[in-house]
């Protein structure tokens, strides 16, 4: 089901409505959900943080936990 969502659920045209500070957060080699569909959304989010988690890829939670971990604390701090 969450498959079939993909392919028929979009929003994208509405993330500009988004009015909180978003933290938009990917990793370099991330290949389920690339940095460039990351940088897309980012440039649809007024007031949205990108951030990268370098030599990391779709589970950079696991992989990268300090990282990932600081970066939505520092996000949050702000």
């Amino acid at each position: 089901m969450q498959a079939g969502a993909l392919k028929t659920h979009n929003t994208f045209d509405r993330l500009k409505t988004i009015q909180n500070p978003t933290l938009i957060l990917t990793a370099s080699r991330d290949r389920l959900t690339p940095r460039s569909s990351m940088e897309e959304i980012h440039n649809q989010i007024p007031n949205s943080k990108f951030i990268v988690i370098d030599k990391a890829g779709h589970s950079s939670p696991l992989e990268k936990a300090p990282e990932v971990n600081q970066a939505i604390i520092d996000f949050l701090k702000e």
